[in-house]
């Protein structure tokens, strides 16, 4: 247990440090559409576990993430998340507001 809480300790700081008092991290919220109903054990645990590596972040971190429908592939939707420091709650709520309207001013 204290290992697993030293490791945490670790990456939060260094995301701490990364995104500073007032910066945003941009990633996908998944690595790709949901698997189909139809897919096989293996198809399903490799999309977990790689769903896993990006949605751990804000958990691990305890920092503050919004998720935002942004795209779509073959009909299913696509999102991106924004992660802020920690405390940042508001701001980031406020900034995907911002994203989001940006974002379909260009789209349309």
């Amino acid at each position: 247990m204290a290992k697993g809480e030293t490791l945490r300790k670790g990456f939060r700081a260094k995301l701490a440090r990364l995104l500073g008092s007032d910066g945003v991290l941009i990633l996908p919220t998944v690595p790709d559409i949901a698997p189909l109903v139809s897919a096989d054990e293996a198809e399903l645990d490799d999309f977990r576990n790689r769903a896993l590596r990006l949605l751990c972040l804000a958990g691990l971190s305890g920092f503050p993430q919004v998720s935002m429908p942004v795209a779509q592939r073959e009909g299913a939707p696509l999102g991106l998340s924004l992660i802020g420091p920690k405390g940042s709650d508001k701001s980031l709520v406020r900034f995907a507001v911002k994203f989001e309207r940006a974002a379909r001013v260009r789209i349309a």
